[in-house]
């Protein structure tokens, strides 16, 4: 058969053209293919690269130079200095070279022989230069050629890596000549986007439909929903990128239009078509995409990677390990520890390696470690430093540390893994296997240290201590940047196989000669052979269903065949219950999920309770009736609003060994803002390979452990949307997610006038409003007294109603400790500018009856003998007015007995304009208050003080003194019997005070108080 092998990086053949594991996957399957007797055309581009191949291999130029435009759609979000489109008008040679069977033909243009050091555009220049589109370029010019060129016969056009060849499926796809295969080398993020217009001009371009792209993402989740919450969670991580509407999800692409989705190693499908077990699980279930793939399932193939066949021809025993450690400065008596890679400072564990290393050396230093990052550079040059931090660890550790950041080929890179004692593959969020440099190591014998990732399994490194077939030592996943519990354990791994190597020579022989035969199981013939069946299957339209242990291992049993319900019964079983899926449990025992007895559906809760899939235990318990069990979902946690207005959580499950929950943040999520002293520079950070998390507002904030299972901890705000959403970390390591709904208060500030508001006509306070003042401060909300009255007259009725908080008095002009019995603040109000009030309304009204409060601490009452009926027993009454200013005083209350108090406010409003402030609250009664003063400026200051806003506050009165207030508030509630002019302003009108308005309002606005559990 002819297969066209498309990709962005090949050189396996040449190490001045490889930058990372996908050239040696590229090159040795093609190498494979043709040694077979297959056709073998492999499209990649020249990076600059021709002059120095022409020194080494013999090219020839295929035909004329063809020109063609590549036209370039871009984001504005992302280019505003750009044009919305730029046309790139190329001109494409293609050289050939034919080495090992394979034909290689390396496109040339201006954007294709770009970066010929590092090939690839690092992320920093998106945005603000053209060369980040040169992958997109090399799709559209790769395209044109294999139609233009290799088209003669039916041919498979595999494509590595979605990101640089997602066009290629959807174009091929109406074309029988061709069968595409997409083969996904690094777990990329599986909802990375690209900008929908440039796919839609491009793909119409090559002539593809482009009808079937609003089908690939569906519609966003609703807005502060639990999956949107946990999206934007997810979003500051490597794991998910948030993205608008304007674009589409690249894999998704890919995966409807390809014949094949192919994966480098039996675990990589299992986690790339499931994330099982890790924090993109939850949210991945709820995507298009993951539905396609079970839809889809024979589409996907396990092709596997392996080790060279030159690396398994050398003889590890026959390098002389001395000699290769003191040429490289290390002493030979010690433990080596050796990692390889590509500098990718996170994502492949790099940052936590070095930690690692410092930890070590600490308190041991009889260790050495062999460190390569290549980061560029060239086999005759010394490498870029990529790290300053790094670099400096090295420096401090001579005869220790050997760091290497020089792109090596095999011959140097065999004699260091040959002399190595253990390697180090710490990769973080599943995004590198290590499938290649690890197994290289481990058929050296090097003992392997790594994470115990899917991608990895087979290495057999995460396999018990006890386990005759185990090859190493493993740690916990990790899907955090800059993880200290990570950099932790590897020390602590490290520390642990320095003392096996050591004291236990025998067992660390087993291990090694384990790590040996697993290593060098993995050849490049098995992995063709594979993949060559994959292909003729595609080519004779004969797709072959997924084999019934897969998609065991998968837990898609909704895709089982029918005869292995009764075939594979009793395995069927054991997944099902694991999984806590009644349904399934129920066929596979032969009976109605509707006849499963009480001891099954406790199997079932508790199965789903333990992995922490508490939305399957949410169905099991509607499901079985159980009250129990839906007590002991209910009382998992617990939210309540302190005083201080910061929100107390308290979480239990008993398999949690870390609990988070989502909140609002500016900084970045998970931790990753603290890389510390051996962080990136600006500067590195911009050069790296690696593109930083943009995040989204939402952060983890990590509960504090409160006994065994427990968690709790004080959030500054609410939580984020209409639930709390946790990420539970289980000591199986297992990732979930939870989401338990709650009530954020409406408002958190409740301010009430007293007398006609929230009192009783007999000044009391019924037990309906008793209620539901406790319902508020259940809620996590406040209760603000404000009131005309003075503090001095509040002090027994606010005792009597049992209010012990912050009171507005004086009409806004105090603010009174009700608990403390402690006055605040007080404004005065000039005795002149009150003389004057009077003087001036007199010349109009004629004579009127005064009324003043002395200023405290006296706080008397002093009012002249007609004041009105409303005179108390207790107060002076004095027949001289002159006597009324000889104390200051906090307002003027003034009375006339022929004039309704609307006109006398009017008067003393008109005459003094905004001299003082004039409010009436009593029949009758008029107060003059110091300027600016009113229950809306008094209660703003309250808030203030409380950490409110006035969107916070919902405030309840009756007379036109509490218009200020109402105003003030987000929310303001008038009395049945209210004054006309605040029932023309407020928001709502509630039943009267004797018929519990207030309450009424309350329990309708707080409702059940949810929050408490």
């Amino acid at each position: 058969m002819h297969i066209i092998a498309f990709s962005f990086e090949c050189g396996g053949f040449d190490n001045r053209l490889m930058r990372g594991g996908l050239s040696p996957l590229v090159w040795n399957l093609c190498r494979e293919y043709a040694a077979r007797g297959h056709r073998v055309s492999l499209v990649t581009p020249a990076h600059g690269r021709l002059d120095a191949l022409r020194e080494r291999f013999d090219l020839q130029q295929l035909d004329d130079p063809v020109t063609d435009t590549v036209p370039l759609v871009l984001d504005p979000k992302v280019w505003p200095e750009q044009p919305p489109t730029v046309d790139l008008r190329l001109t494409t040679t293609v050289h050939r070279m034919r080495l090992d069977g394979v034909d290689v033909h390396f496109l040339s243009s201006e954007y294709l022989d770009l970066l010929p050091d590092r090939l690839y555009p690092p992320p920093g220049l998106e945005g603000r230069d053209l060369a980040h589109f040169k992958p997109l370029v090399f799709q559209v010019d790769g395209l044109r050629f294999v139609r233009r060129a290799l088209a003669g016969e039916p041919a498979v056009v595999h494509g590595f890596e979605p990101y640089y060849h997602y066009l290629l499926p959807a174009a091929l796809a109406g074309d029988p000549r061709f069968r595409t295969v997409s083969t996904v080398a690094a777990n990329a993020p599986i909802t990375q986007k690209v900008y929908r217009p440039q796919v839609e001009r491009l793909l119409a371009l090559l002539g593809a439909d482009t009808c079937g792209l609003d089908a690939l993402d569906g519609p966003p989740p609703a807005e502060d929903s639990p999956t949107a919450v946990m999206a934007r969670a997810l979003a500051g991580t490597r794991l998910h990128t948030e993205y608008g509407p304007d674009h589409v999800g690249l894999f998704p692409l890919v995966a409807e239009y390809a014949d094949l989705l192919d994966f480098v190693s039996p675990g990589q499908l299992r986690y790339y078509t499931t994330f099982q077990d890790t924090p993109m699980e939850a949210l991945f279930s709820t995507l298009p995409v993951a539905r396609r793939l079970r839809e889809q399932s024979h589409k996907l193939l396990a092709g596997g990677c392996a080790v060279a066949d030159s690396w398994l021809a050398r003889d590890p025993g026959a390098v002389d390990r001395d000699a290769v450690l003191r040429r490289l400065g290390l002493d030979p008596s010690r433990p080596v520890f050796y990692h390889a890679a590509r500098y990718a400072v996170h994502h492949k564990g790099q940052l936590e390696l070095m930690r690692a290393v410092e930890d070590v050396l600490a308190t041991d230093p009889e260790v050495s470690f062999l460190i390569r990052c290549t980061a560029g550079g060239g086999t005759d040059g010394p490498g870029t430093v990529a790290n300053a931090a790094f670099q400096a660890i090295a420096d401090r550790h001579p005869g220790q540390v050997r760091l290497d950041w020089q792109l090596a080929d095999e011959d140097t890179l065999f004699p260091e893994a040959a002399v190595a004692d253990f390697c180090v593959f710490p990769s973080k969020f599943e995004l590198d296997g290590f499938l290649i440099a690890q197994a290289e190591a481990m058929a050296c014998g090097a003992v392997p240290i790594g994470t115990a990732q899917r991608v990895t399994s087979h290495f057999g490194h995460d396999r018990p201590a006890g386990d005759p077939d185990a090859t190493g030592f493993s740690v916990r996943g990790s899907f955090r940047d800059d993880d200290p519990g990570l950099a932790a354990a590897l020390a602590d791994r490290i520390r642990e196989a320095v003392a096996v190597h050591r004291t236990a020579p025998d067992t660390y022989a087993r291990l090694s000669a384990n790590a040996r035969r697993v290593g060098r199981s993995f050849t490049w013939a098995r992995s063709a052979e594979t993949r060559l069946a994959a292909y003729a299957r595609a080519l004779r339209d004969d797709p072959r269903p997924l084999p019934v242990d897969e998609l065991l291992a998968l837990g898609w049993l909704d895709r089982l065949p029918e005869p292995a319900w009764s075939a594979h019964r009793a395995a069927i079983e054991r997944v099902a219950l694991a999984r806590g899926d009644a349904d399934a449990y129920a066929r596979a025992l032969g009976v109605d999920v509707n006849d499963l007895d009480a001891d099954a559906h406790d199997r079932l809760f508790e199965a789903a309770h333990r992995r922490a899939d508490l939305a399957r235990c949410a169905e099991l318990a509607r499901r079985s009736g159980r009250p129990e069990q839906a007590a002991r979902l209910a009382g998992r946690c617990r939210l309540t609003r302190e005083p201080d207005g910061t929100w107390r959580v308290d979480y239990t499950h008993p398999e949690a060994e870390l609990v988070e929950v989502v909140v609002e943040s500016a900084s970045p999520v998970d931790g990753s803002g603290g890389a510390g002293p051996l962080g990136e520079s600006a500067t590195e950070a911009l050069d790296s390979d690696e593109p930083a998390p943009a995040g989204s507002g939402a952060a983890l904030a990590p509960l504090a452990p409160d006994g065994p299972g427990r968690f709790t901890g004080l959030l500054e705000g609410p939580p984020v949307g209409r639930h709390l959403v946790a990420r539970l970390t289980l000591r199986s390591g297992r990732v979930a997610w939870d989401a338990v709904p709650v009530t954020v208060p409406p408002f958190l500030l409740v301010a009430t006038d007293l007398d006609g508001t929230l009192l009783r006509d007999d000044l009391t306070v019924s037990a309906r409003t008793r209620r539901a003042l406790e319902l508020i401060g259940t809620a996590g909300a406040r209760h603000l007294v404000v009131t005309g009255r003075p503090a001095v007259a509040c002090r027994q009725l606010l005792r009597g109603i049992g209010y012990q908080g912050l009171a507005v008095c004086g009409q806004g002009a105090q603010l009174y400790d009700a608990g403390a019995d402690r006055l605040l603040s007080s404004l005065a109000l000039d005795l002149d500018l009150a003389r004057e009030v009077v003087a001036r309304v007199e010349d109009v009204l004629g004579r009127v009856e005064l009324g003043i409060v002395t200023s405290p601490p006296d706080s008397r009452f002093k009012v002249t003998p007609r004041f009105g009926e409303r005179v108390r027993h207790g107060w002076d009454v004095t027949t001289d007015p002159a006597l009324l200013w000889s104390e200051p005083i906090d307002k003027l209350i003034l009375h006339h007995p022929d004039v309704d108090e609307d006109r006398l406010a009017a008067t003393a409003r008109d005459l003094m304009g905004d001299a003082v402030t004039v409010v009436h609250s009593v029949k009758g009664m008029v107060e003059i208050l110091p300027a600016g003063t009113d229950k809306g400026t008094g209660v703003a200051r309250a808030a203030r003080m409380l950490g409110f806003t006035a969107a916070d506050t919902v405030a309840f009165g009756d007379m036109p003194n509490d218009i200020p207030l109402l105003a003030w508030a987000g929310h303001g509630v008038a009395m049945a019997g209210a004054h006309p002019d605040l029932r023309a302003m407020a928001d709502e009108i509630a039943p009267g005070n004797d018929e519990d308005g207030v309450a009424v309002v309350l329990e309708r606005l707080f409702g059940a108080p949810e929050v408490r559990r």
